[in-house]
């Protein structure tokens, strides 16, 4: 059985049906369902010509679809659902990428460490907070290092000292110095502002060009050509203090020849 029609629709029907027969020159009959002895009438005035019944049928859509608008402007979706992603049922959520489990070593993997001797020790010509130092760091290869330790260590302390460095950070200009490798040191903020600053310290056995790696592991079989910044940025975070010790992710960083030390800095201090 049919549904009846929209108060609308009705509406649409009965006007076409009094268009046709005011067309053809017939005389506008009533519905059977709802007799009407009267001509139409709109605004109290009775329709005497096809065309202004027509003008009528526009003015009822028109009134629709205002209607129509005014429903939807009523129910509008709430501010607390706008720009959110919702879920409709029986859709499948979509999965957020997740880290793998061994990044962080694998970041560590990438970085070359290694024990250096500190040969030289020269004040930088264009500022008063860098050194210009001479590094052995195995193999008779010496590498040339600034590094922003003045305010912290003489001349005289770091010169033929046992040092760890980093070899595979992009070759960079520091005041118009180049520097291919950094030195290790751990750092911590004090109460009055200032800082304090320490070198790492390799094992005493530790020779120039010793690996680095983390204890219970071994060095790394393929380290990085060049070590990107945003894997670098990863990597120093996780580089801790802990009992006197350099430790990542927990886990202390070892020579062959036995743990690397810092001493002087409480747990937590960074490294860099």
């Amino acid at each position: 059985m049919a549904q009846p029609g929209s108060a609308f629709d009705d509406a649409i029907a009965h006007l076409d049906a009094l268009i046709a027969r005011l067309a053809s020159g017939e005389p506008a009959a009533a519905p059977r369902e709802a007799p009407v002895t009267k001509p139409a009438v709109v605004s109290g005035e009775p329709i005497q010509k096809a065309e202004e019944v027509v003008d009528l049928k526009k003015d009822v859509k028109k009134d629709g679809k205002k209607e129509s608008k005014k429903k939807n402007e009523e129910s509008p979706i709430p501010d607390i659902l706008k720009g959110r992603n919702l879920k409709l049922p029986g859709a499948k959520a979509a999965t957020p990428p997740v880290a793998s489990g061994n990044e962080q070593n694998d970041n560590f993997d990438k970085a070359l460490m290694q024990v250096a001797v500190v040969q030289s020790v020269e004040n930088h010509p264009n500022s008063e907070k860098l050194y210009v130092c001479k590094v052995d760091v195995g193999e008779g290869v010496v590498k040339q290092v600034v590094a922003g330790l003045k305010k912290f260590v003489t001349v005289g302390e770091l010169e033929g000292k046992k040092v760890c460095v980093i070899l595979n950070l992009k070759t960079a200009k520091l005041a118009g110095q180049v520097s291919e490798a950094m030195i290790l040191a751990g750092s911590v903020a004090t109460a009055e502002g200032s800082e304090i600053v320490k070198v790492l310290e390799p094992p005493s056995g530790a020779a120039p060009g010793d690996r680095i790696f983390q204890e219970g592991g071994a060095p790394s079989a393929a380290p990085a050509k060049q070590l990107s910044s945003k894997v670098w940025e990863k990597v120093v975070p996780l580089l801790k203090v802990e009992g006197g010790l350099a430790v990542y992710d927990g886990k202390s960083l070892v020579t062959s020849s036995g743990s690397i030390k810092v001493p002087g800095l409480p747990d937590g201090a960074g490294i860099h």
